[in-house]
C-alpha cells in the first residue's frame, strides 16, 4: 500500500496505489484499475465496498488506484471551492498518475454515482482507457437534484447530508447528462452494473450503442446495498455487484 500525493503543487491529490499480489498473465500483462468514488456522503458509505474491490483485483494481480477529488477527503482544498471542471481535471490527472505508476499504457476506469459521470467525462479522449464500467451512475444532474433537493433549487451554498454543494457546483453538475454527452469522443466499451432497474439506466446503454460505443447494462439486485447502513452505522458491501466487476476488470477478452 503506497499512499502519496499527486497532481498539482498547487492543489495537490491525495492517492492510494496498491500492486497486484497475483501470479500468472494478468499481472504479467499490468493490468491497472482507477477507482473514481462518488461524491459527498455517499464517499463516505462506499469506501468498504471500494476497499473490498480494491483488495479483490490485487489478488488477482491487479494494480489498482483510489484517490480524493480536490477539495474532499485528504486532498487540497475546501469544500466550497469544489467545481466539476476541477474534478474531471483531477480525474486526467488520476489516469496519467496510474499509467505511469503502474508502468503500462492503457488502463480500466471504474466510477460509481458521480464518480462513474466523471470516469466517463474525463476519459472521452483518453486513448488509454481500455474500458469504463459505470457502477450505479448518475446519468443526469437534474435527476438527480429532483431525488435530494425535492423541494426544488435553492439559491446560495446548501448542505446535503452535511456536505456543501455551492450554487457554482450544482450548475456545474446540473450539465452533466451522460445520454447526450457521452454520444461524442471516443468508442470506449463501457458496461453499466446497476442494482436497481432504472429507465435512465436503459436510456444511456442505448444511447452508447446508437453512438457506436459498445455497451452492456446488468442490473444485479445485491443483499447488500452500499448506499445503506447496518445497525451499527457502518455501509454494507454488494457482494454480488463485487462479484461481477472482478469478473469484468479481469476478463482478458474485454
Amino acid at each position: 500500500m503506497n499512499p502519496f500525493f499527486f497532481g498539482r503543487s498547487e492543489r495537490p491529490l491525495f492517492g492510494l496505489f496498491t500492486r497486484g499480489r497475483g501470479s500468472g498473465r494478468v499481472a504479467t500483462a499490468e493490468r491497472a484499475v482507477l477507482l473514481c468514488y462518488p461524491i459527498g456522503s455517499e464517499y463516505l458509505r462506499a469506501h468498504r465496498a471500494f476497499r473490498q474491490l480494491n483488495t479483490l483485483l490485487n489478488r488477482g494481480g491487479t494494480h489498482v488506484l483510489r484517490f480524493d477529488y480536490s477539495c474532499t477527503g485528504d486532498s487540497a482544498g475546501a469544500g466550497v471551492e469544489a467545481s466539476v471542471p476541477e474534478w474531471l481535471d483531477d480525474v486526467d490527472w488520476a489516469i496519467d498518475e496510474l499509467l505511469d505508476t503502474a508502468g503500462t499504457d492503457s488502463i480500466d476506469v471504474v466510477g460509481l454515482r458521480w464518480g462513474a459521470a466523471f470516469a466517463a467525462l474525463a476519459a472521452r479522449e483518453r486513448d488509454e482507457v481500455r474500458r469504463l464500467i459505470l457502477w450505479d451512475p448518475v446519468v443526469s444532474g437534474s435527476e438527480y437534484f429532483d431525488e435530494v433537493l425535492p423541494e426544488g433549487p435553492p439559491t446560495g451554498t446548501v448542505g446535503i447530508e452535511g456536505y456543501p454543494f455551492t450554487e457554482g457546483l450544482r450548475e456545474g453538475l446540473l450539465g452533466v447528462d451522460l445520454r447526450r454527452q457521452l454520444a461524442e469522443g471516443r468508442a470506449i466499451p463501457t458496461d453499466i452494473v446497476a442494482a436497481d432497474d432504472r429507465p435512465s439506466f436503459h436510456e444511456l446503454s442505448a444511447a452508447l450503442i446508437e453512438a457506436g460505443r459498445p455497451s452492456r447494462l446488468d442490473v444485479v439486485p445485491s443483499p447488500g446495498d452500499w448506499s445503506q447502513v447496518d445497525p451499527f452505522g457502518d455501509a454494507l458491501i454488494p457482494q454480488d455487484i463485487i462479484r461481477i466487476l472482478v469478473e469484468r476488470l479481469q476478463d482478458d477478452d474485454a
